[in-house]
């Protein structure tokens, strides 16, 4: 029994995964970034009879995820409200995740072997050149759930990006001083990524949402993610079993490192993303969940007390504001109310800067 536990937990990660059924499809581009990798960019053209918008929207998706549940609601996605509100839509997913194939774990010319900065300095570029190219536009819109968010944070902040018109940053924390219990009973397990060469969160998710079984206890895991009464249980085994990607050791180190020191910064620590936020001039949507165990309610707020910007919004969704539920993490994008209570206010507040 014992020896069957080894292989279960250390060898079955590492070779399981599982593939999406969704019917929302769009056309699947991989632009190379500029060290080589693969990306994926499917593309979600504004439905006939529309007015198209002044700039195409790069949609990205969080940190442990593919893009898959940013659409994964199919006609009550926001994929789909921006289509239909007659955005041209480019969903984003980041090197070393399945659509794009995915890297060795132990040789060839692409394993497990990047880190968060690579997702800003290469895969971000990489994505903006080929919507500019492809689209013929000069600017586009951003954004990016969680991570995704992010990315934006350091390239507009940090790194002089000046491509992108509007900004959404959807529970996107900047800072985690003081982190939640539950980020700190996450950051107590690095030493477990001693045991694999990559962390196997894709199949250890796809065994959760295929068996039901609770891989880790839910009210000190699950709950960082999303607030269950707030998701559809079918979204919730879907996100499971279609949504989550393998995550490099790197990646994984450098997001404990923003649990662990308070703040966003490079993987050598030397750069602070989070003190670029006065050189973000731009207008910027910040979406925020009172429950949101990742990108805390105060951590966007510090976000916008330091933009640069003279237009800038903080929308956080709470039962105290009127909304029906106190929004979890994931809750923003695939919530039982998103399509009516969070995706409204990002469209209307894009339409009036394009």
């Amino acid at each position: 029994m014992l020896r069957f536990l080894f292989a279960f937990f250390v060898c079955v990660p590492l070779i399981v995964s599982c593939s999406a059924n969704i019917a929302l499809k769009g056309e699947i581009l991989h632009p190379k970034t500029s060290d080589g990798w693969d990306i994926t960019l499917e593309h979600f053209p504004p439905l006939q009879g529309t007015a198209n918008k002044k700039y195409p929207v790069i949609l990205c998706h969080g940190f442990i995820a593919n893009r898959i549940y940013l659409k994964i609601n199919e006609k009550s996605s926001i994929v789909a409200h921006l289509q239909k509100e007659g955005y041209d839509v480019w969903l984003l997913e980041l090197r070393g995740k399945q659509e794009a194939g995915s890297p060795s774990l132990f040789w060839g010319d692409k394993t497990f072997d990047y880190s968060i900065d690579d997702y800003i300095k290469q895969d971000a570029d990489a994505a903006i050149q080929y919507v500019l190219k492809a689209t013929g536009k000069e600017k586009v819109n951003w954004i990016g759930h969680s991570m995704g968010g992010m990315l934006q944070y350091a390239r507009l902040g940090s790194l002089g990006e000046n491509r992108v018109a509007n900004f959404v940053a959807i529970g996107s924390p900047a800072i985690m001083d003081p982190p939640s219990d539950a980020l700190k009973l996450w950051s107590s397990f690095t030493w477990a990524l001693n045991l694999w060469p990559a962390v196997p969160t894709e199949t250890w998710s796809g065994v959760r949402g295929g068996t039901g079984l609770p891989i880790f206890p839910k009210r000190s895991f699950e709950e960082v993610f999303w607030h269950a009464p707030n998701i559809e249980p079918k979204i919730v085994s879907g996100v499971f079993t279609d949504s989550i990607a393998t995550v490099s050791k790197r990646e994984a180190r450098q997001m404990d490192k923003i649990v662990e020191t308070g703040q966003f910064r490079s993987e050598d620590g030397k750069l602070i993303y989070t003190q670029g936020f006065g050189n973000i001039k731009i207008p910027v949507l910040l979406v925020a969940g009172r429950r949101d165990k990742l990108g805390f309610t105060y951590s966007l707020r510090y976000v916008y007390d330091q933009l640069g910007s003279t237009d800038k919004t903080l929308f956080v969704l709470s039962k105290g504001k009127g909304f029906s539920e106190d929004y979890g993490h994931t809750d923003l994008v695939v919530g039982k109310k998103a399509d009516d209570e969070v995706f409204p206010t990002i469209i209307h507040w894009l339409n009036k800067r394009n």
